[in-house]
């Protein structure tokens, strides 16, 4: 059964938790939007163990932060928090996602982070993505591989492979972000103050964005990982940017 054409999902941005997806890939995820593309993002769990603020809390705030980010869809898998493994139950639930939506190009966290729920997703994501191009791995969809697998920088920076100018969309992606005031600096009133809620982590992404911005000569830039060899045809053209 293959799915129906009208279910496809160009651009699917895996996230740990509602709101990593948000910082590392909001931008680009708003950028293909408005380009045409439908875009979704699948939470892989409801991060119950916040610190601060309850999964209700959170639905709610994934709902907001889902409307400015203009979703086609947006789901969550339910994996245990700080519990994410790349177990079989995990990998079918992920390749499910996959068959069903087919995404030309999926969006999933660096290797590296400080977070081991963003590095176990790495790498159940990664290998949930090859196993769905596997035709003899039978689910009730047929056989899907995404031809385009790009990681997202969050808390641990890596040196891209490229830069992606979001200096249009850079407002819309923190009030995006801004959607979770119970895990942001905010007027939410905080059971803990942590690394992400103190008033100066907005500081280190505003900074962040906009020295990434100045290497490929924009106001604000997003980072990206991608594997794969990238191939240019014309790079008197292509590096115009730099004019």
């Amino acid at each position: 059964m293959i799915t129906k054409k009208e279910n496809k999902i160009d651009v699917i941005a895996f996230s740990p938790h509602p709101d990593d997806a948000e910082m590392g890939c909001g931008g680009l995820l708003l950028k293909l939007k408005d380009k045409g593309y439908r875009t979704g993002i699948v939470d892989l769990t409801l991060a119950e163990l916040s610190t601060n603020g309850n999964p209700e809390i959170r639905e709610k705030e994934t709902k907001k932060a889902s409307k400015v980010l203009g979703l086609d869809i947006r789901e969550n898998l339910k994996l245990e928090d700080a519990g994410i493994r790349n177990d079989s139950d995990s990998r079918i639930k992920v390749v499910n996602v996959l068959r069903k939506y087919r995404p030309d190009m999926v969006l999933i966290p660096f290797w590296r982070d400080r977070h081991p729920d963003h590095e176990n997703s790495y790498k159940l994501l990664k290998d949930s993505i090859f196993i769905s191009g596997l035709k003899k791995f039978k689910t009730d969809l047929d056989a899907y591989r995404p031809y385009i697998v790009i990681s997202y920088m969050l808390h641990y920076e890596f040196k891209p492979c490229f830069i992606v100018d979001i200096s249009k969309y850079y407002k819309r992606k923190i009030k995006a972000v801004s959607s979770y005031s119970s895990q942001f600096y905010s007027s939410f009133k905080k059971e803990e103050t942590t690394y992400i809620a103190s008033k100066y982590f907005f500081d280190i992404i505003n900074s962040r964005h906009q020295c990434f911005g100045l290497k490929i000569r924009a106001e604000y830039g997003e980072p990206y990982y991608i594997e794969s060899d990238i191939k240019i045809e014309d790079p008197l053209e292509f590096f115009k940017y730099l004019k």
